[in-house]
């Protein structure tokens, strides 16, 4: 799988990188999996970093997907969550994806999703530094 996570801080924080090109139906296992985690406890902070070039055939479409497995996930778990992404600020397809993804994301879920060009203000931002 192209998405790989880490959970730690006693089960309250999540690390995932997206290291390769990823699919869209690789992105919704990946939702499914960290949602159904036993490992994870509330709240829940979420780093998602992705790489250069990972996001290249994925569409909005693909995300509109994924915010309603999400939906589903926070009916189920309904478990505090930050997330902050972090898409290297050359990867304009994956920042243009990333901001869809935040800005659809804050009308659906109460939680936070903010987009980063810079890993260090993303780890300050979910308390992680």
């Amino acid at each position: 799988m192209s998405i790989e996570y880490r959970v730690s801080h006693n089960g309250h924080f999540i690390h995932a990188i997206v290291t390769d090109l990823v699919t869209s139906q690789e992105l919704i296992e990946y939702e499914v999996a960290h949602a159904v985690d036993d490992r994870i406890q509330p709240p829940v902070s979420e780093l998602l970093e992705i790489r250069c070039g990972a996001l290249k055939n994925i569409s909005k479409d693909d995300f509109s997907k994924l915010l309603n497995e999400q939906r589903v996930k926070f009916n189920k778990l309904s478990r505090p969550h930050r997330c902050a992404i972090v898409v290297h600020y050359s990867d304009t397809h994956a920042w243009d994806l990333a901001k869809f993804y935040e800005t659809m994301a804050t009308l659906h879920t109460p939680q936070g999703v903010i987009v980063f060009g810079d890993l260090h203000i993303a780890k300050t931002w979910l308390g992680i530094e």
